[in-house]
């Protein structure tokens, strides 16, 4: 009995802190430098919080791992390119893949301010079949899918390709895969029933507060809140910054012929490293379904009149050269990229040509002191001739 009354008030506890929470929050302010490099799953899957927080000068950047990683050194963009007219809102994570990009994109693009946005390209999102069911799963957010259906400037063909493939890949959540259909009814083909359309009205204010109040607590957590942005900065210095990455990286890296870093080569050097000894020879980098889901954030840059800048990161040279993936299936890859982002309009930073460059890389993949310096660069003046147009 005293369990069962501990459990009660415990639940009336927490429904009220929500509710108190809820009414205080009128909108999720938190414009600023932290919010805008915050890496959090609930800013991820709740495309409001991005879009309340965009100023005139917001530019979207999409990609994954990478954002972790650079997080702590000075080469991440947030500090390289803080105090610029600019403002680059940082959007994904590991396991953020196009489909998840293009989704989001859609959910947001009619209210991105400077109508433009990067995305930059993982080579390991293109081996095999793309992404998996249940990582994509993992990633999904149905809030951002509904205000994708609702965009009213999104083609039928963009709309039904982000339709057809998330019912595929929502397999591993049948739950989740039944509740999409009726928010395609509801939302799109406008064929629900009165209680199909009362249960997602119902569903979606659930999930609404539940994102608001988890992303309010845990930005609160984070030391995430609205601030002034740095003001009156320069063009960085390139040179400086690439001389900087080399002294660095020179005391980082002495250890290992793969260009990591002392400590992830470490971590790497016993088992994992043997096991991976031409393992990549018959990998497969060009047929990947996840062509299309990067073609598919493209057309909805074009659906939505959204200037992109594809950034192509290169694969670690020594490290697939040890895996077995030859240079020419590499370049393969990089030129099937470079026509795609022709074929769509899109600009291209390409740095494909970076794989052998010191330092660069800060582990088998991940961009470091170098490589963020190259992408910065790119960022830099992409966003700039954005300012000027």
């Amino acid at each position: 009995m005293k369990k069962c009354n501990a459990l009660g008030l415990a639940f009336l506890l927490f429904s009220f802190t929500v509710l108190v929470i809820h009414l205080g929050i009128k909108r999720l302010d938190f414009t600023g430098p932290s919010f805008d490099a915050w890496i959090n799953d609930d800013k991820l899957l709740y495309s409001r919080a991005i879009t309340e927080n965009l100023t005139s000068t917001s530019i979207p950047v999409f990609g994954s791992s990478e954002f972790r990683h650079g997080r702590s050194t000075p080469y991440h963009p947030a500090k390289v390119l803080s105090g610029q007219p600019f403002r680059l809102m940082l959007i994904g994570a590991g396991y953020y893949q196009s489909l998840y990009h293009a989704t989001a994109l859609a959910a947001m693009g009619d209210e991105l301010p400077q109508k433009q946005a990067v995305f930059i390209l993982s080579p390991q999102w293109f081996r095999g079949k793309g992404v998996s069911s249940q990582v994509y799963t993992s990633r999904f957010s149905e809030y951002n899918y509904i205000q994708m259906l609702q965009n009213p400037h999104l083609s039928d063909e963009t709309k039904n390709y982000i339709l057809e493939r998330t019912d595929k890949l929502l397999k591993a959540d049948p739950a989740m895969a039944k509740r999409v259909k009726s928010y395609q009814r509801v939302y799109l083909t406008k064929d629900a029933t009165f209680l199909e359309k009362l249960s997602c009205k119902i569903y979606l204010s659930f999930l609404e507060d539940k994102l608001m109040v988890s992303l309010s607590l845990k930005a609160l957590a984070g030391g995430v809140s609205s601030q002034e942005y740095p003001q009156g900065a320069p063009e960085p210095n390139w040179k400086a910054l690439s001389e900087k990455a080399a002294v660095d990286g020179a005391k980082a890296n002495t250890t290992n012929p793969f260009g990591m870093d002392n400590g992830f080569y470490n971590l790497y050097k016993n088992n994992y490293i043997k096991s991976k000894k031409d393992s990549a020879t018959k990998a497969d980098y060009l047929n990947s379904q996840e062509y299309g889901d990067m073609i598919c954030f493209l057309k909805v840059c074009q659906d939505l009149q959204i200037k992109p800048l594809l950034v192509s990161l290169p694969f670690n040279g020594p490290w697939y050269d040890y895996m077995g993936l030859s240079a020419e299936k590499r370049q393969e890859y990089y030129e099937k990229i470079q026509a795609i982002a022709q074929d769509y309009g899109a600009e291209l930073l390409d740095l494909s040509s970076y794989e052998y460059t010191p330092y660069f890389f800060e582990d088998n993949t991940h961009i470091a002191r170098e490589g963020w310096v190259k992408l910065n660069e790119g960022l830099y003046q992409f966003a700039s001739q954005g300012l000027s147009e």
